[in-house]
């Protein structure tokens, strides 16, 4: 799925349709179009969840009004959110050109910008395009915004094949088939990718991703991106993500609703590298490791069992209690090998908990970190991007709760609550004094409705999110 993103000073007179804003409240400057007067009398006041208004006044041909909320409380989401909702108004229409005029301030710019990715972006790999899809190349131009940083426009495009790679079915992305999808997203980039298959992965001792791959006909993967974007620069900073292209649970089995939506377990993964690809098409002064660690957790004959002792990349021993933990049992290789190679600082990010989704609700995802230097740096992307984070607390008893009575460490707690901690713990403690942050998206990678202006199935959460992180860091 392609679309086109421009920028002019004033509206462009040859647009289809025009987006433009209402603060709640503050209507009646739009209550003189056509069709705009009913629907103020039955109650359309500019809030952020309103419907938008579809208005005919005749040039241009189409007028939509999204709710902006209150004037005092624009953010960047409430920004993002509302773009979502004007373009895919306006494109559900058959509009092929149209232009956003909405206040934005410099601070928002990017979520503005990113959220012409949310509501153009349609999934039809398994479906003929509907009418409105099949209509040309979406064009958005956006008013009055000045111009936008190449990183920023790099990460709305970057989000398109992470949005694909999530939403396909599992069958069509074990994990050689996706390293291949993702190695290919670098084409004339200059990323330089190394690939790590079960043969270098056995000789690297890496027994948590081979672990949880061994239950699978379909071998795991550990891909290494690496962009060199400031050579003068002697840091870099690893972005490691989970990578479960389908989740039965292994031996410990999910019910089958649970398994549902499991191919979606591989987006920190994915929104790794289309972090890597937009700072990289976007020539961002940074030195990025993009890690993805890749398997898929299926219980055969061979699979993992509950009280199996394995020994990781760096020589961890850890006691298996549960083969549905098996996210951080990837990731602690992919920490520990970002530590091994020398990594500055290690981010990493997974659908690790479903925990981070009952506690947060999915409006933002969770986090841990060591290091405050990160912990700001996540903060203010967040504002930035609308992409939103909580902080989570790492009291010590969390991670206590992890020590087992025959390994270093076991793959879960025996004492009830704080999932989201205890695995998160578990993942940081093989970062070893390395500033390291966790970040937990179950709940916000993924939505079973259309919500916001976006379509069903993949955010893409964390593409904006960690290419202004990684940015902020290097600045």
């Amino acid at each position: 799925m392609a679309f086109q993103i421009e920028t002019a000073a004033t509206r462009p007179s040859d647009a289809d349709a025009l987006v433009v804003g209402a603060y709640r409240g503050e209507v009646e400057h739009i209550a003189s179009w056509p069709g705009a007067r009913d629907a103020l009398d039955q109650g359309w006041n500019g809030g952020a969840r309103a419907r938008p208004l579809v208005l005919y006044p005749g040039t241009p041909a189409r007028v939509v009004v999204v709710g902006l909320g209150p004037k005092a409380h624009v953010t960047a989401r409430s920004i993002r959110r509302a773009v979502a909702a004007g373009v895919r108004a306006a494109r559900v229409q058959g509009v092929r050109h149209m232009a956003v005029d909405l206040p934005v301030a410099a601070e928002h710019r990017g979520a503005a910008v990113a959220g012409v990715g949310d509501g153009l972006y349609s999934f039809t790999a398994y479906r003929a395009p509907r009418e409105e899809e099949a209509t040309g190349t979406p064009v958005v131009t956006m008013v009055g915004v000045g111009d936008i940083p190449a990183r920023e426009l790099a990460a709305v495009q970057a989000a398109v094949p992470v949005r694909d790679w999530v939403n396909l079915g599992s069958n069509d992305k074990p994990p050689e088939r996706l390293a291949d999808l993702m190695t290919e997203s670098f084409n004339g980039l200059g990323v330089v990718v190394e690939r790590l298959g079960v043969t270098e992965l056995t000789a690297m001792g890496a027994g948590g991703i081979l672990g949880v791959g061994q239950g699978s006909a379909h071998p795991p993967v550990m891909l290494l991106a690496k962009y060199a974007g400031a050579p003068g620069d002697s840091r870099t900073l690893a972005l490691v993500g989970k990578g479960i292209t389908f989740d039965s649970g292994g031996l410990s089995l999910k019910p089958g609703q649970g398994m549902m939506t499991m191919k979606t377990d591989m987006a920190g993964a994915a929104a790794v590298m289309g972090a890597v690809a937009a700072l990289a098409a976007a020539k961002a002064p940074v030195n990025v490791w993009g890690i993805g660690c890749l398997a898929e957790n299926m219980p055969d004959g061979n699979a993992q069992r509950p009280g199996d002792v394995i020994r990781t990349l760096d020589g961890t021993t850890v006691e298996v209690l549960n083969t549905d933990a098996e996210g951080r049992l990837v990731l602690c290789d992919g920490v520990a090998l970002a530590k091994q190679r020398g990594a500055a600082a290690i981010v990493d990010i997974a659908t690790l908990t479903g925990a981070a989704a009952a506690a947060l609700g999915g409006e933002r995802a969770a986090y841990l970190a060591t290091d405050e230097a990160l912990r700001t740096l996540v903060e203010a992307a967040a504002r930035k991007t609308g992409e939103w984070v909580w902080e989570m607390p790492a009291d010590e008893q969390f991670r206590r709760n992890i020590d087992s009575s025959i390994a270093d460490l076991k793959n879960i707690a025996s004492a009830m609550g704080g999932g989201m901690q205890v695995g998160g713990l578990f993942v940081g403690a093989f970062a070893q004094g390395v500033p390291w942050l966790h970040l937990d998206i179950a709940g916000t990678a993924f939505q079973a409705e259309p919500r916001h202006g976006s379509a069903q199935g993949s955010t893409a959460f964390g593409v904006s999110l960690l290419t202004e992180l990684a940015s902020g860091y290097f600045a």
